[in-house]
């Protein structure tokens, strides 16, 4: 199977000023004062999607960050870039920090009244498509900075869902862990600033530990993508960020967009093809996948 994985588009539109409360108006300052807003690119944004729709893939992942602040018209926008993938192929998203930019009356709420049909109705949810599934697990939610955290009872929930899929000897499809944040750095140690990470990273990798039921986890948040690995009694695990999606071209600091390309199937990962934006067209990363070092 061919697994197409997106992450960190960051579509974003000018908010109204009654949308300036609480975060919002600090993101806003970053956006259009700092000058964030021009480290994503909306032409970018529709060829990513573009070279997915022409891999013909067997599924699609996003792994979070769809919007910038979270407004309603950045996840209409979403909505109509992401169309393409959705209305071709089974796709699963799961929110990221930027989704969650305000409080609402659980993480990922407003998301929801977009994207449900892609989202399992709530998390976590567990998505079977042919050879693989996919595992989603809420690690997002409104903070004054960006720190994330995996809720109470989460994992609990996960392992329930992995339990009752009971799977016949055999018959157990490829698992992928969907995650926002990292759960590491790309040296393999603890992932930080402790203000960017998931707080209770140590929690998800006992989980990946106690279970025989995860083969991969994909996340997104790092915009400079890497790949590691988390250990474990069966073996290491990998795991993998392609690096933003929506991300413009910006060759003096060796910068761009990404997305991955995994062939999997029952047996294993058998291949990763990292794409990577030129300033004309997604190509395949020079030297192969995550050789570039970005």
């Amino acid at each position: 199977m061919r697994i197409v994985h997106l992450t960190d588009l960051h579509v974003q539109t000018a908010p109204r000023a009654r949308d300036l409360l609480g975060k919002r108006l600090v993101g806003s300052a970053n956006l259009y004062l700092m000058g964030r807003r021009r480290k994503f690119d909306r032409r970018v944004q529709e060829a990513a999607v573009a070279a997915a729709v022409a891999e013909a893939p067997d599924a699609v992942v996003v792994t979070g960050d769809l919007t910038a602040q979270a407004l309603d018209s950045e996840f209409a926008e979403a909505r109509q870039l992401l169309d393409p993938l959705l209305s071709r192929f089974p796709t699963v998203l799961i929110p990221g920090n930027h989704d969650t930019y305000v409080r609402e009356s659980a993480p990922g709420a407003k998301m929801l009244q977009t994207f449900a049909p892609w989202m399992g109705g709530g998390l976590p949810y567990l998505e079977q498509v042919g050879d693989v599934a996919f595992l989603a697990v809420e690690t997002c939610r409104s903070h004054p900075l960006s720190s994330g955290r995996v809720p109470a009872g989460q994992l609990d929930a996960a392992r329930r869902l992995l339990d009752e899929a009971a799977w016949a000897d055999g018959d157990r499809p490829f698992v992928f862990l969907l995650l926002h944040y990292p759960l590491r750095n790309r040296h393999g140690g603890p992932y930080g600033p402790a203000t960017r990470a998931l707080s209770n990273a140590d929690q998800v990798e006992a989980f990946l530990r106690d279970t025989d039921r995860i083969d991969a986890v994909l996340h997104g948040h790092e915009h400079h993508g890497f790949r590691t690995t988390v250990p474990t009694a069966a073996g290491d695990i990998p795991i993998l960020d392609p690096g933003a999606s929506g991300y413009s071209l910006i060759p003096d600091q060796d910068r761009t967009a990404h997305f991955n390309i995994y062939d999997v199937d029952r047996s294993g990962l058998h291949q990763v093809w990292r794409k990577r934006w030129d300033g004309a067209s997604f190509v395949d990363e020079p030297g192969g996948a995550y050789q570039t070092g970005r």
